[in-house]
């Protein structure tokens, strides 16, 4: 009964290694944001740089995992580069030892001069001053690193329950011949790799292992396997992630399994063959907690100048275990397969970092705009000649933008079930409009493709004034769509008045090219059939301006960080603020499309 209450307390404690490390890894990921992908892509310059980066987030997160797995996001999500993710692999590799350094301080309980650094005393100092600010502090910063702190002390403080625990298991002989089994290499490594894999944290394992040093019933022969298997273990975390993501993520999963795996090989055969021929003097001795600490950083110190120069060999050998799929070459226009790999940028591995996820749905929303932008333009391409072809690349087009819109809005919305601060918020209520509103200006542009299309199939023909007057509104929408896509990509709030004076031109002409065309239908110019053809397609350009406008207001709110306006509000604040500039810009354009209209050219 006793050993099963001890076996209790000690799966107590684990579970609060864990969690204490999850809280940690949670809170520094809210802390720190954008600056991950800032130091991510910073770590790019070269490889050294690379390995520091990965090592300073591993020991700052405590899990070699979560960084593995975030650097798959990132490739997928193509922030990283496959190359310069390697280097910060092996740096994660490094940064976890860290880890099993930290918990070595059990090791000092007691000692007069350590006491304070001792893993007990830490753990309530951590929690004391983290539940202190989660209790007394409104700010939500400030709240996020008391939890910080008190995954610290649950940390420690699991750790040394375990540490406790495990100096009851010294009076089991039976434990010590299970334990003494696997100094049989093979079993020991298959054992701390499976352990590993289910706990999903190489960290936690070298943790346990060094808890059952404790008691002192495992050898250095029983635990050197372990520890090598360990290292393969934790690659199951960074494979089971880049299930579905890209090829290049995948890769990166490849490239930590072949790092740890070639590294333990080399290890076991260097390790194995030298105690086979002259024999280690420690070999059968009890080792401790800073044996286990040491070992696993010499592991990984060791592996990692081994196989630094030989970083582009991994790469093309995960190159040819994931192959890419030929890629058969089509024209210009047939653009949607390669536009359609942007998804893989809404990527779940990095929603837990919300600022880096916002960033990149906005990426997708300006695939969306510079899609539709597209599908607008060759809309008008097919009134000046037909073609089903390219009539048939618009509806793929629609359709990719579609799967966007579908794609985005729920990345976008879990995004915004997290945690998340309340400028975050905002920022994801404002990509939500926008991804909406150019999935409109996607479907009004097909709309007038397939009318141009109908008008094909009946063989109706615009009279020449009537394409000319099409054609000029085509060309101020496609000025304003071009300044909204602008405007969203740059932050260019510069754009936002010509936008303004644009719409009020296009509203005159509008008018003025209806009354013409009814003129046109009056003396048998045009028929009936055409007549209703150009209305509708001169409705959906103008609905194309219209949701031009709301972009261009949330663009306001998410790039000046302003309060949320109707469109009421934002055209009363603009007249206000910018009359005589809206006046300047508009007596511009207008002088423009005059020219236009009596030099009678056409512009596509």
């Amino acid at each position: 009964m006793d050993i099963l209450i001890t076996a209790i307390k000690m799966v107590g404690g684990l579970v609060l290694l864990i969690y204490g490390m999850s809280m940690l890894s949670t809170n520094l990921k809210k802390l720190a944001g954008e600056k991950l992908k800032l130091i991510l892509k910073k770590a790019t310059d070269n490889v050294f740089k690379g390995i520091i980066t990965g090592i300073i987030i591993t020991v700052a997160v405590q899990s070699s995992a979560v960084v593995t797995v975030m650097v798959v996001g990132f490739v997928n999500a193509e922030i990283l580069k496959l190359r310069n993710a390697i280097p910060i692999i092996m740096g994660a590799n490094i940064g976890t030892t860290i880890t099993a350094q930290i918990l070595r301080l059990a090791s000092l309980e007691g000692s007069s001069i350590f006491t304070l650094l001792s893993p007990t005393v830490l753990a309530s100092v951590f929690i004391i001053i983290g539940f202190i600010l989660l209790e007394f502090k409104r700010k939500k910063k400030v709240r996020d690193i008391g939890q910080l702190l008190i995954g610290i002390g649950l940390l420690f403080t699991g750790l040394m329950t375990m540490v406790n625990m495990a100096s009851g298991f010294s009076e089991l002989p039976i434990l010590g011949q299970i334990l003494s089994k696997f100094s049989n290499p093979i079993l020991g490594v298959l054992v701390g790799a499976i352990v590993t894999a289910i706990v999903q944290s190489s960290a936690a394992t070298i943790g346990i292992l060094q808890a059952i040093s404790q008691a002192g019933i495992i050898t250095y022969a029983s635990t050197i396997p372990i520890i090598l298997g360990q290292n393969i273990g934790t690659c199951f975390t960074s494979i089971l992630s880049s299930i579905g993501a890209s090829k290049n993520a995948k890769r990166v999963a490849v490239i930590h399994l072949l790092f740890n795996l070639i590294g333990s090989i080399i290890f076991m055969i260097a390790i194995y063959t030298y105690q086979g021929l002259v024999g280690f003097s420690f070999w059968n001795d009890t080792i401790d907690m800073g044996g286990i600490a040491n070992f696993h950083l010499i592991f990984n110190l060791v592996s990692t100048t081994l196989l630094l120069p030989c970083a582009g060999v991994l790469e093309k050998l995960a190159i040819l275990m994931v192959r890419d799929k030929k890629v058969k070459e089509d024209d210009d226009d047939d653009d949607t397969s390669e536009d359609s790999t942007i998804l893989n940028v809404l990527d779940e591995r990095i929603t837990n970092i919300p600022s880096v996820a916002i960033s990149n749905g906005l990426i997708v929303i300006s695939k969306m705009a510079e899609l539709s932008d597209k599908n607008f333009r060759r809309s008008m391409n097919l009134l000046e000649k037909f073609d089903v072809d390219r009539l048939e690349h618009i509806q793929e087009r629609e359709d990719t933008i579609d799967k966007m819109d579908v794609a985005v809005a729920n990345f976008l919305v879990r995004i915004g079930n997290l945690e998340i601060t309340e400028q975050e918020n905002k920022t994801v209520t404002a990509l939500l409009k926008m991804e909406s509103e150019f999935e409109k200006i996607g479907d009004y542009a097909y709309k007038a493709a397939k009318l141009i299309e109908s008008m094909n199939d009946r063989e109706l023909q615009f009279s020449e004034n009537a394409i000319k007057e099409l054609k000029v509104i085509y060309d101020i929408v496609e000025d304003i769509l071009s300044r909204t896509i602008q405007s969203l990509q740059e932050g260019n709030l510069n754009s936002v008045i010509e936008i303004q004076a644009l719409r009020e031109i296009l509203e005159i002409y509008r008018e003025k090219f209806k009354k013409q065309h009814i003129e046109r239908l009056k003396t048998t110019k045009c028929t009936v059939d055409t007549g209703i053809s150009f209305i509708e397609i001169i409705n959906a350009y103008e609905k194309i301006a219209d949701h031009c406008l709301n972009i261009v207001i949330q663009t306001v709110n998410y790039t000046a960080d302003e309060r949320y306006i109707t469109k009421h509000e934002y055209l009363n604040i603009l007249y206000a603020e910018h009359g005589e500039t809206l006046k300047e810009k508009f007596n511009i354009f207008t002088h423009k499309y005059e020219s236009l209209l009596e030099d009678n050219k056409i512009y596509v």
